[in-house]
């Protein structure tokens, strides 16, 4: 199944490619060096694992076991600059078979949903712990009247021996 990702610059199109290296153990095609290196560190930053990427503007552009075709599926990032980069002249349009493709919209949608569930989890877990809270502000009040009951008894204690004892002293 050939999967599209589509979004505009700057919306998490590589970040996708390398989560799904990273699942998949499959190499990511870049079109030149420096994307592929790029893609490698930026993996490394956010913690994923992946095999180095391959650029098409290698002149021996093989796998790494030396094979210059392989069986095993590949995660191109950024199909337009590869094409570019490998027929060396603009690209003015792509088509493609797939029955796949998840639209743009429809992709936003799943996000909002994820989100809204996250979100509501959220909700649930400050409901809790609010509950947490009360209880917890409850004991303390509980704890400090108990406090003041015993430090007032203490006090009235004290106050009684005082008196008992300033009586004995008149007395004699």
């Amino acid at each position: 199944m050939t999967k599209i990702i589509g979004f505009g610059r700057c919306f998490g199109k590589t970040t996708m490619a390398i989560l799904e290296s990273h699942a998949t153990g499959h190499y990511i095609v870049c079109a030149n060096r420096r994307m592929a290196d790029d893609t490698f560190r930026f993996a490394k930053q956010l913690g994923y694992t992946i095999p180095f990427p391959l650029s098409v503007s290698d002149t021996r552009f093989r796998f790494p076991d030396g094979r210059k075709y392989s069986d095993e599926p590949v995660i191109i990032d950024n199909v337009e600059m590869v094409l570019q980069s490998l027929l060396g002249c603009p690209v003015e349009t792509i088509t493609f078979n797939s029955p796949h493709v998840i639209t743009e919209k429809d992709r936003y949608d799943e996000e909002i949903a994820e989100l809204k569930k996250e979100l509501a989890a959220c909700y649930r877990e400050k409901e809790e712990d609010q509950a947490i809270i009360e209880t917890l502000k409850d004991k303390c009040v509980d704890l400090m009247l108990e406090n003041a009951d015993y430090v007032w008894e203490e006090m009235a204690r004290e106050t009684a021996k005082k008196r008992a004892n300033t009586r004995k002293w008149k007395s004699k």
